[in-house]
């Protein structure tokens, strides 16, 4: 940190002198023109040339389905404005979730696409958007979809239970548009480790959330009179056996930015989550009675639903390391990832 006098020069003008350090290092020259955006009691100075859209380029590989997906998002989210997408020639499948993704997200239209390449252009000006009314429309929405959740259940009916579970798209396209504006607003202020400092918080919550779990686990085998029967502690054992090398996953592909691994975490989420429904179906074949048998149901349902919250937050953890490997935005040539 360096710290500059204000000078007044005119008897009206106040001005200050820039670090030549950093001057030189973005390329500053007499008659540069610097972007200023006025943040409450901060000061923000972009060279103008850096405020262009920002252009990065993904070659395609193997990439198919919700990996695919996963790293068009993570640009998306990152603040890129052009996202070209290249490979030697782009497969059907390939097309389709570029397409299907694209409209998944509020702004960005495919502009241009040939065999080789396909072009994401975001059309929306997020200054125009205002962070209040887009929370708002989530808080809304979700409101609304619990409610009618809950209904649903009561009534038996399907129809509206179909409904509900349609209305969650609108809620992640939303959520994801405010993710963007946030990164954007953070690279704005902040630089290099600054920014990594935030990742570490926002991967750190999931650990910390993960944490509270364990301590739910351990106060039901406080509470708990009788020991856990031998089809379920090994039932159990095998779900503890899945989540925890997905953590240990997360936790690599987040240190590492390591993409394939990241999406690897993901992907294995879901199989968790299948591996702990298994485990509950023992339960029903077990020769408890009265209230031992509610008493176990109830601490299964605790332990099932601890694990499966420790996989989804592993899962968290990854999707952080998607967006954290997503090229910054400011002060380079496009990018390839």
């Amino acid at each position: 940190m360096e710290v500059r006098k204000v000078q007044i020069t005119g008897g009206s003008t106040f001005m200050i002198t820039l670090p030549k350090g950093w001057a030189e290092r973005v390329g500053l020259r007499p008659g540069s023109p610097l972007r200023l955006t006025p943040r409450d009691e901060a000061l923000i100075l972009v060279p103008e040339e850096r405020a262009r859209p920002a252009r990065a380029i993904l070659k395609l590989g193997s990439q198919a389905g919700e990996a695919l997906a996963r790293e068009i998002i993570s640009l998306y989210i990152a603040g890129f404005d052009i996202i070209e997408v290249r490979g030697e020639r782009i497969g059907p499948e390939q097309r389709r979730v570029i397409r299907e993704t694209t409209r998944t997200l509020i702004g960005p239209e495919i502009v241009e696409e040939s065999a080789e390449s396909m072009i994401i252009h975001n059309l929306l000006d997020l200054s125009e958007v205002s962070a209040e009314r887009t929370f708002e429309r989530i808080y809304l929405i979700s409101k609304s979809m619990l409610n009618d959740a809950v209904r649903a259940l009561l009534e038996g009916d399907q129809e509206l239970a179909r409904d509900v579970i349609g209305r969650d798209s609108e809620v992640d396209r939303l959520f994801l548009m405010l993710s963007r504006q946030l990164r954007i607003a953070l690279q704005d202020i902040l630089r290099g480790e600054q920014l990594r400092l935030f990742d570490h918080h926002a991967a750190a919550k999931q650990l910390e959330r993960i944490a509270d779990h364990a301590v739910k686990i351990a106060q039901v085998a406080l509470a708990l009179e009788a020991v856990v029967p031998q089809g379920l502690r090994e039932g159990l054992q095998r779900a503890t056996n899945k989540v925890l090398p997905l953590l240990d996953e997360a936790a690599e592909a987040f240190l590492q930015l390591d993409l394939e691994r990241a999406n690897r975490v993901i992907d294995q989420a879901e199989e968790a989550h299948n591996l702990l429904l298994e485990v509950a179906r023992p339960f029903w074949q077990l020769d408890l009675e009265g209230a031992e048998r509610a008493r176990m149901a109830q601490a299964l349902g605790i332990i099932g639903d601890s694990l499966s919250r420790v996989s989804d937050y592993a899962a968290n953890i990854a999707e952080v390391a998607l967006n954290a490997a997503a090229p910054s935005i400011k002060g380079r040539a496009p990018d390839q990832m």
